[in-house]
């Protein structure tokens, strides 16, 4: 299964946020340019990444995240 085929066949949930408006420009700014095909999977995109970052320097400072503490 790819990545994309699997974020499909994930169960999402809808959430409201608030943006600054720069923040909502830039994104449509990808959007139009086709890096990305819509505002929520660059808003998924740059979430997956930032929770991979900070996943990976918890592993590096040696914590350890008990099972479905890294889900909430």
């Amino acid at each position: 299964m790819t990545r994309k085929s699997y974020i499909r066949h994930q169960k999402m949930q809808n959430i409201t946020i608030a943006l600054p408006e720069n923040y909502v420009l830039n994104i449509e700014k990808l959007r139009e340019s086709g890096m990305v095909p819509s505002r929520s999977e660059a808003i998924r995109l740059a979430i997956r990444t930032f929770l991979q970052h900070e996943l990976q320097n918890v592993k590096l400072l040696g914590f350890e995240l008990h099972h479905g503490e890294h889900e909430k």
